[in-house]
Parts: C-alpha cells; structure tokens; sequence
C-alpha cells in the first residue's frame, strides 16, 4: 500500500500541526473504537501501546522542523 500525502505545501505550519494533530486524534478514535469492539475494555493497555507506536510513526514522519 502506498501512502499519496494530500498535504498543501502553501499551508502555514500552524494548519501542518493542526492536520498532524487531526491524524493522531483520529488514529485513538479508531484503534479504541476496534479494540473495544472486538474484545471489550479488557485490551486498553494493548490499545494504549498501538496508540503510541501508530503516532510516534506520524510524529516521525511529518516533522515539525
């Protein structure tokens, strides 16, 4: 799978970390949403660690610098 960045270069670096923020928000609400419906709140610790490891990858691949 390919990733194709839709990401508008004219944009100011406050929208480039409002959309990065966007992603990570939307990353919890569905990694939540997966776990919990397939093994109920018994996995929130393994939730919370792809969590983290899903947004550290955006963190590393759309740098603020």
């Amino acid at each position: 799978m390919s990733f194709v960045s839709t990401f508008d270069h004219t944009n100011s670096m406050a929208d480039y970390l409002a959309e990065r923020e966007q992603l990570m928000h939307d990353i919890e609400c569905i990694v939540e949403s997966h776990i919990f419906s397939q093994w109920g709140s018994e996995y929130g610790d393994v939730s919370d660690e792809l969590i983290r490891t899903l947004c550290d990858a955006v963190c590393r691949n759309f740098p603020t610098n």
